[in-house]
């Protein structure tokens, strides 16, 4: 395993045991922090990447339960809040790995979020 995805994986197994809601808001923070930090003028970035979480021994297609849903989740909300974002699911080296794209620095108005009542 090559040490950049050593690292990615560590970082997945030193969180994933957390309670599922803590979880999907520490990815989502860990997200947004990685998205600021590349909106500094001194980085001149035009776009960002933030890997989310790394599983070893798997493909993209095998990625834990609970992984997918905490990317999903993590999708849901940052489109939510206006950001430019796709998300990648790939596999390196026997790792496999979900990663968001920030396309641009910029954010649009956070969209409506539908709540309503059943019936």
């Amino acid at each position: 395993m090559l040490a950049r995805t050593r690292k990615w994986v560590e970082s997945w197994d030193r969180v994933k045991n957390r309670p599922e809601d803590e979880l999907k808001d520490y990815i989502l923070g860990k997200c947004r922090n990685g998205f600021q930090v590349a909106r500094k003028p001194s980085r001149n970035q035009r776009d960002a990447w933030v890997t989310m979480l790394a599983e070893p021994d798997k493909t993209r297609d095998q990625l834990s339960p609970l992984a997918k849903r905490v990317i999903a989740y993590v999708q849901r909300r940052l489109e939510e809040d206006g950001y430019d974002v796709e998300v990648n699911l790939d596999e390196t080296g026997g790792v496999a790995y979900a990663e968001v794209h920030f396309r641009t620095l910029t954010k649009a108005a956070r969209k409506a979020v539908r709540s309503g009542s059943a019936g």
